[in-house]
């Protein structure tokens, strides 16, 4: 009986230092565990954050569609002194672009001013070609073709030029002496066998034409 009881307590302690070795090595292996689960969720955080910082980033650093068309749309105000202030595209390059429309012909007329309806600067373009006449509308900040009508005549207008035999700074001088104010419109047309720059003058809300024949150089006044 003795040596029963000795036999049952060593099996009981046996027992019980397990359960205490059980026990330590399941407290180790979740302390292992806790450092490795604390980092990844740490570096995870860190990427999210990253990847937030460099979304806010590029969405500041891009500029919006809305701030592309304003930029694109800044030109020459509608209340500009065309004696002071060009639009973008020069009047060579309208008749130029006219010119591809019509494929062939003489300019006849050329004509810059501000279109109430598009709210914009316009060059309108004649050409004749044979008994077909192209009426071009040009806008002069962009470039692009606005409208293009076509017409059946049987005018025989002179073609047109813009420096020969009088440039246009000549004949806008020699307007000038004649009228003052904002010059809110010009055109260089063909009409009757005869060639004249026109000048509108706008001067205190008062519209003044003032007319120069590019061959006489004679000037005169419409008010």
């Amino acid at each position: 009986m003795k040596t029963q009881r000795l036999a049952t307590r060593a099996a009981a302690g046996t027992m019980i230092l397990a359960f205490a070795l059980a026990g330590c090595c399941s407290g180790e292996s979740d302390a292992d565990q806790a450092p490795g689960g604390e980092g990844q969720t740490a570096e995870t955080a860190g990427a999210q954050e990253s990847a937030d910082d460099g979304a806010e980033e590029s969405t500041t650093g891009d500029p919006s569609p809305d701030d592309s068309s304003a930029s694109a749309s800044a030109g020459l105000p509608q209340d500009a002194d065309l004696s002071k202030e060009s639009p973008s595209v020069a009047p060579e390059d309208a008749i130029a672009t006219a010119k591809k429309e019509a494929k062939d012909g003489d300019v006849h007329a050329i004509e810059l001013d501000f279109d109430d309806r598009d709210e914009a600067w316009q060059y309108e373009v004649k050409i004749i070609d044979g008994t077909t006449e192209f009426d071009v509308e040009i806008d002069a900040e962009t470039g692009d073709v606005v409208d293009v009508e076509k017409d059946s005549t049987d005018d025989k207008e002179k073609a047109v030029d813009l420096k020969d035999p009088m440039a246009f700074d000549e004949a806008l001088k020699l307007a000038q002496e004649k009228a003052s104010g904002r010059l809110d419109g010009w055109k260089l047309d063909s009409d009757d066998d005869r060639i004249e720059y026109q000048f509108d003058f706008d001067d205190d809300d008062e519209e003044i034409e003032v007319s120069v024949d590019v061959e006489s150089k004679k000037v005169s006044v419409d008010d």
